[in-house]
């Protein structure tokens, strides 16, 4: 009986690899779009950051607590993301002054996902960075 089922059975590995192929492909797939993507999105918001805090260092503050911010830190926030930032992303806008009745600079900008098995979208990336107490320019 058992040299009868083996016959019944030929091929059943075959068509068993057939279908799980495909499968398995698709599933390494999204886990390859999703790790680029998500290394991406991370190389952009590094980048954001690190712009956001240089580019808050150029807000002034005076004795009496007005908040000033000049064009420079825009500029230099700019500056700073595009020489640190991944071929993948692009900057939207900075800007630097009084938010939320803090000193501190805005920078947004966005990545392209890797789109290996999904289309290709853009992600964005919003990123704050506050002038600490007392910090200046001079201090770094």
């Amino acid at each position: 009986m058992a040299v009868k089922s083996r016959r019944n059975e030929r091929g059943q590995s075959t068509l068993l690899f057939a279908i799980l192929l495909p499968l398995m492909s698709l599933f390494l797939l999204g886990i390859l779009d999703y790790m680029v993507t998500n290394a991406r999105v991370m190389e952009t918001v590094g980048a954001a950051d690190l712009a956001a805090h240089a580019g808050a260092q150029e807000i002034t503050v005076l004795p009496d607590g007005t908040i000033t911010a000049n064009a420079a830190g825009n500029e230099i926030a700019a500056e700073y993301f595009n020489a640190q930032r991944p071929g993948s992303a692009q900057l939207l806008s900075v800007s630097c002054g009084s938010h939320q009745g803090r000193p501190a600079c805005f920078v947004t900008a966005r990545t392209r996902s890797a789109g290996y098995l999904l289309p290709a979208r853009w992600v964005t990336v919003r990123a704050i960075g506050y002038l600490a107490h007392g910090v200046t320019r001079g201090d770094q």
